[in-house]
Order: structure tokens, then C-alpha cells, then sequence
């Protein structure tokens, strides 16, 4: 029985389970800028698309690679943006990716987020490896 739910669960499509329309930063957004916005949104990571029009994705940024940076650099500088600190071409999956293989990707790359794209690689949603774990669990309960 609890076999069953599980292979269902992990049949399920990213769409019925990511954040639609996530917050997100531009290339030239200011690390101060967008470290304020993480913090005060209580937000690990955000997607970096290329403009606000067709939110084509570019890279992703974390708050622990601002952490990581201010050992290596001094991000005080009024002239750090979010491409010095991003990393570029992120893993990400489309709406149609069942949730059994995104967190397979999370636990295989490490990492807790994943941006959810179309085929022209925009930015439509976000899927947080916690979410993921919080369904597996209602999904359990039922």
C-alpha cells in the first residue's frame, strides 16, 4: 500500500507542485539589492533571467554563494551584481519532469532548488526540494 502511494507520488509532474511566477533577479541587480530581498523574504536562492520581458534563465544565486563570497572578495563594493556571484546555466527541468527524477537531480547535483523552464528555456516556476518533501509527506497521510 505504502509501495503504491509512492510510485504514484513520484509520477506526479513538477507543475502540481512547484512555485508558480517565483521571484527572481536580473544579471545587473546589486548583491546588497538582492541579499536584502532573500533575507527579508525568508528566500535561499533566486532564479537570474536576462531581462523582466521573457525571463530567459541565465544562471542562480544563493544565499550561500554571497556567504562563500565575502571570504573571498570584499562584496562591499558598490559595483558587485548578481552575474559576478551567480552560477551560470543552472540544472533546471521542465513542467512535464515527474518528481521521482527532479529529486533524484536535486539529491544527485545537491541541490535544493530547481528552476522549472519552458522550451525556450523562461522561467515559468521554481521547485524547492523542501516542497517536494512536504508533498511526499501529505501525500503519505492520505
Amino acid at each position: 500500500m505504502v509501495e503504491d502511494k509512492l510510485n504514484k507520488f513520484g509520477q506526479i509532474k513538477v507543475s502540481e507542485i512547484m512555485i508558480y511566477n517565483p521571484l527572481y533577479v536580473t544579471p545587473d541587480e546589486k548583491i546588497s539589492t538582492t541579499e536584502l530581498l532573500m533575507l527579508r523574504k525568508n528566500i535561499g536562492g533566486l532564479p537570474v533571467v536576462k531581462d523582466t520581458i521573457k525571463k530567459q534563465l541565465v544562471g542562480i544565486i544563493t544565499q550561500r554563494d554571497i556567504r562563500l563570497a565575502r571570504f573571498a572578495m570584499n562584496l562591499e563594493s558598490p559595483n558587485k551584481t548578481v552575474k559576478d556571484l551567480m552560477t551560470p546555466e543552472p540544472f533546471v527541468v521542465k513542467k512535464d519532469t515527474t518528481i521521482k527524477h527532479a529529486l533524484a537531480l536535486t539529491f544527485d547535483k545537491n541541490i535544493e532548488r530547481l528552476p522549472v523552464v519552458n522550451e525556450n528555456n523562461e522561467l515559468i516556476g521554481l521547485l524547492l526540494q523542501n516542497n517536494i518533501l512536504k508533498s511526499l509527506l501529505e501525500h503519505l497521510k492520505q
